[in-house]
């Protein structure tokens, strides 16, 4: 491979750094510093890879903590400070840079994580890197599914996609419709407070910002079992907007991405409490699937299993 994408450069720096350092794929890494252990997270927002036309500078500074709360939210640890650095183009504007403040005024304060720093730097693009931390003890890996565990997403797919297309005008739908899915593209919620009350009972879970497909690909693998996805996660009105699009809606659901939500596997003695917590939560709980033995992700419609590979944004290849 001689020009890497995101996964080989990820594996490169794995193996130069050492087993030693602890450098191993997770949605959080947990470290210790004298008695105290604690979790950290970083993030890099882009505007020419990560930014859709028509968001605003506001809702940036959001998406940018987004993410790193939503991994923090399918690991069960509470985000309590994040450091902030900025690339800026020259010639950006006082407004412009108050409403990127306002932005993460706002947004901190709505995921509870408080701001103590950064920098700020010259770029061609507007650039956010977000490092994020917080206490823990434990977290759900992404390899511990067990054979008979459910696997379950904390919310429905395919808004995001389906957003994305309209917002570039390749589609065409109700302004409803549109209206919803534009709010799921600009303003993505992490599912922070049922993750903090679910992950105890998380054999394994993954933030699926990179898309469902990658998710399950990434949680099978290190798990080393067959997961076996039988229900999508997914909404009447993505069904029909697929229908009338002409879309294939299995594509839609599995290789879109952008959508913050947890997935996860459990025990089945434990999913009537996963349910209840869900519901506490005002959201709904998705059960997609089962664990077994064996390797890879296959999705069985009509009796038919096809194998689902990954798909999905990934940097330097989509």
């Amino acid at each position: 491979m001689n020009k890497p994408d995101e996964v080989e450069i990820i594996r490169i720096f794995q193996q130069r750094f050492g087993k030693k350092s602890g450098f191993v794929a997770e949605d959080l890494e947990m470290l210790r510093l004298a008695n105290t252990k604690f979790a950290v997270k970083s993030d890099m927002l882009t505007q020419s890879t990560d930014v859709p036309p028509g968001m605003r500078l506001r809702e940036m500074a959001r998406k940018s903590l987004a993410a790193c709360v939503s991994d923090f939210s399918c690991k069960g640890i509470k985000p309590r400070y994040a450091t902030i650095s900025l690339a800026i183009p020259r010639g950006f504007s006082l407004r412009q840079v108050n409403e990127l403040a306002e932005g993460f005024a706002r947004s901190s304060g709505e995921f509870g994580v408080q701001i103590v720093g950064g920098d700020v730097n010259e770029g061609k693009e507007i650039i956010i890197e977000v490092s994020m931390f917080g206490a823990g003890k434990k977290i759900p890996s992404r390899g511990g599914a067990k054979r008979g565990d459910i696997i379950v997403t904390s919310g429905p797919f395919g808004y995001c996609s389906a957003g994305l297309k309209i917002i570039l005008g390749k589609v065409h739908t109700n302004s409803q419709f549109a209206k919803k899915c534009k709010e799921k593209v600009f303003r993505p919620t992490p599912k922070l407070e049922f993750g903090l009350k679910a992950a105890k009972y998380f054999s394994s879970s993954m933030d699926s910002s990179d898309g469902l497909s990658i998710t399950l690909n990434d949680m099978s693998k290190q798990s080393q079992n067959r997961f076996v996805i039988t229900n999508l996660p997914v909404e009447d009105d993505i069904v029909d907007f697929a229908k009338k699009n002409k879309m294939n809606l299995a594509d839609l659901i599995f290789c879109g991405g952008e959508e913050y939500e947890i997935v996860a596997t459990i025990s089945p003695r434990n999913l009537h409490k996963v349910r209840n917590l869900a519901k506490g939560s005002n959201m709904s709980l998705y059960e997609i699937g089962y664990v077994t033995s064996g390797k890879r992700v296959v999705y069985i419609e009509e009796k038919r299993e096809r194998v689902i590979s990954r798909c999905g944004w990934i940097h330097l290849r989509s």
